[in-house]
């Protein structure tokens, strides 16, 4: 993977260190309320939770922007979402919730909704939005990603180049396509980078939630196409 062009608005490069992934739990939770902080009590589970897989699971795909040596936005993704979520089940799930029950993170909403999730007591959003997926779903848009940009650093241009970095190393890993999840606020910032919309629920009344997704190309073609001889 190669590091991000010079004259990009940020420097885009793999997260390594312990200090990229302290900077990305931190944004997380400083942009975790639709963009704005949450509550500084609730940091260390939401950051364990939404960053604590990919460190764990799928380090090479996390990414950060910097500018001035400062970490501004980052990405979190994987090229396999199936097998991410097979790995988290045993990996970093059932590690969680001994954690939660040796109480060793606060007793609070998120602890019960994970605990809840953990157990099937509740859907995720993920599960919500399978039966409303296109055909070929899992194979046309394996890979997906979670992104989040400091408040005074967006509208520059970070997160386009953030996106279109995971893109290029997708793509030479020969991944067929993304998907993300999310609500009507950020879909006109994805429309404009690439993404279309897949499928759409509405997960209460008068809020909807949309999965968007990009089909990435090798060699001129989707990845995954059938090249049929004799084509004129």
């Amino acid at each position: 993977m190669s590091e991000a062009d010079a004259s990009a608005p940020a420097l885009v490069r793999v997260a390594k260190s312990p200090a990229d992934w302290q900077a990305v739990r931190s944004l997380c939770c400083r942009t975790g309320n639709g963009g704005d902080p949450i509550d500084p009590a609730r940091w260390p589970l939401f950051a364990e939770l939404w960053v604590g897989p990919y460190q764990r699971l799928a380090p090479e795909w996390t990414y950060v922007a910097e500018m001035d040596g400062r970490v501004v936005g980052y990405l979190t993704g994987c090229p396999d979402t199936a097998a991410f979520r097979r790995a988290r089940r045993f990996r970093v799930t059932l590690p969680l919730l001994v954690a939660i029950a040796c109480r060793r993170f606060p007793w609070n909403a998120d602890a019960r909704r994970a605990v809840r999730l953990a157990l099937h007591l509740d859907r995720g959003l993920e599960s919500r939005l399978a039966p409303a997926q296109p055909a070929g779903f899992a194979r046309t848009h394996p890979a997906h990603l979670h992104m989040n940009v400091e408040a005074e650093c967006r509208r520059q241009g970070i997160g386009a180049v953030l996106i279109e970095r995971y893109a290029r190393d997708l793509t030479a890993a020969g991944v067929a396509g993304i998907h993300l999840l999310c609500g009507p606020g950020p879909r006109p910032f994805y429309t404009r980078n690439g993404f279309t919309d897949l499928s759409a629920v509405e997960t209460s009344p008068g809020r909807w939630v949309y999965t968007l997704g990009r089909r990435l190309r090798v060699g001129g073609r989707p990845v995954g196409e059938t090249v049929t001889a004799g084509g004129g």
